[in-house]
């Protein structure tokens, strides 16, 4: 018994190599990755044992494989195996196949790859750029977004040589268009992008999670579009994968179900839809492997605002303090700086005036020293701090002639619009 327990870590290791590797066994054929894997370790072991006709059969197979999914790290890694084996016929006379059909192929192989990896290191830096900096990037994320948008590789569709170069193209010029404020020209390019993959069944497979994030942002630019049978559908097309098996993982499930309840609160917002917040939270937290950082923020603020909209002022402030007290401050800074902005809302309509004036300071102070220009911001909390100090009928007289929404800064991005909705709807 000692002596089991001394060695238990070791045996923890070896333990969780061994069900690893019964793992890779059992997913062996369950991917096209794990199949080419798998063809190229049948060829070593075929190569080494002299056996170079069935090593030609297996390469074949694989490189028919590897073309028809785009696979162009796996295709280069058959053409090097090509080669060698070519190096054997030529020992053994056989000159079936010249090395400059192989070595041009190799070439265009090798065009493809780099090109994908120009796209992805595109794709990367949009990520970069939404999953801090949200819609109101710093000056720094402002600058690389700018420089993306202008960039030939988005601008010039014949430059995308695959299909999986041109859906990345398509998908970061959707996240372009609504930083830019352009929802109408962002679902073009989602729709576009969801076409691609479901013309392309095999790229839909290896990139599930890009197909439904790609569904996601679709269905929240038909939600500020108010589009509600457009929203509707595609709210349904994302419940339907539930029944699709390549949708059947667990990482693949937790992100569907953070979309779905997500978007059923934007839908809540904007079509005037009831919802039980409390339960929606509940069932959240029920289900294992769900919560992210950025998903409870995100779904803390949507029902703050659809709380704030429907006027139940104290439920969105219980929202707005798991934000403020519990978030991450450097994820989402657009989201944080709305949020404080709702915070400062919701004491208004409750009556807290000397709540109002501390969260002002402080929310002035923070958007101060913000990277980016915030005046308009600033003056709009300065126009709060004024309307604080009236008189309850002056106040009446100001929200009733809309003044409040003419302070409120230019809606630039998706988030601002959200915000805009729930004060129009909480408020005026």
């Amino acid at each position: 018994g000692e002596l089991f327990l001394k060695h238990l870590p070791s045996e923890k290791n070896h333990l969780f190599k061994l069900i690893l590797k019964a793992l890779r066994s059992y997913h062996g054929e369950s991917s096209v990755k794990s199949i080419l894997k798998q063809a190229l370790k049948n060829v070593d072991i075929l190569y080494k044992k002299g056996l170079f006709e069935e090593c030609k059969k297996e390469l074949k197979r694989a490189k028919k494989l590897a073309n028809s999914h785009e696979f162009f790290y796996y295709l280069f890694e058959i053409i090097s195996w090509q080669k060698i084996l070519l190096e054997e016929d030529y020992e053994n006379g056989e000159f079936s196949q010249s090395i400059e059909e192989i070595a041009e192929e190799e070439e265009n192989v090798l065009m493809l790859l780099q090109n994908l990896a120009q796209y992805q290191v595109i794709y990367g830096k949009v990520n970069a750029i939404f999953r801090t900096g949200g819609f109101t990037p710093s000056k720094l994320h402002e600058d690389m977004l700018r420089e993306l948008m202008n960039s030939p590789f988005l601008e010039d569709a014949t430059l995308a040589k695959s299909i999986r170069s041109n859906c990345i193209r398509v998908y970061s010029l959707g996240f372009c268009a609504i930083a830019e404020n352009n929802i109408e020209k962002a679902a073009e390019y989602f729709e576009e992008v969801i076409q691609i993959f479901e013309e392309n069944e095999w790229l839909r497979e290896d990139k599930a999670k890009r197909y439904l994030r790609s569904l996601g942002q679709l269905l929240t630019c038909k939600v500020l579009l108010n589009d509600r049978s457009g929203a509707t559908e595609i709210y349904k097309k994302l419940e339907s994968l539930e029944e699709q098996d390549n949708f059947h993982n667990p990482d693949l499930i937790a992100f569907r179900f953070r979309v779905l309840k997500q978007i059923q609160v934007e839908m809540a917002l904007m079509f005037d839809q009831k919802i039980q917040a409390d339960e929606l939270i509940a069932s959240i937290k029920e289900t294992k492997n769900v919560l992210s950082k950025e998903f409870e923020m995100m779904m803390h603020y949507r029902l703050a605002l659809y709380e704030f909209s429907c006027g139940f002022h104290q439920k969105a402030l219980k929202h707005v303090n798991e934000i403020i007290n519990n978030s991450d401050k450097e994820l989402r800074q657009d989201i944080y700086g709305h949020v404080r902005v709702l915070n400062i809302l919701i004491h208004l309509c409750i009556g807290n005036t000397d709540l109002v004036e501390y969260a002002l300071k402080s929310t002035i102070r923070f958007y101060t020293q913000r990277e980016r220009n915030h005046d308009a911001d600033i003056h709009f909390l300065k126009s709060l701090r004024q309307y604080n100090k009236m008189s309850n009928s002056k106040k009446s007289e100001y929200l009733k002639g809309d003044r409040l929404l003419k302070e409120f800064p230019a809606v630039k991005n998706m988030e601002d619009r959200f915000l805009e909705l729930a004060i129009k709807k909480g408020m005026i």
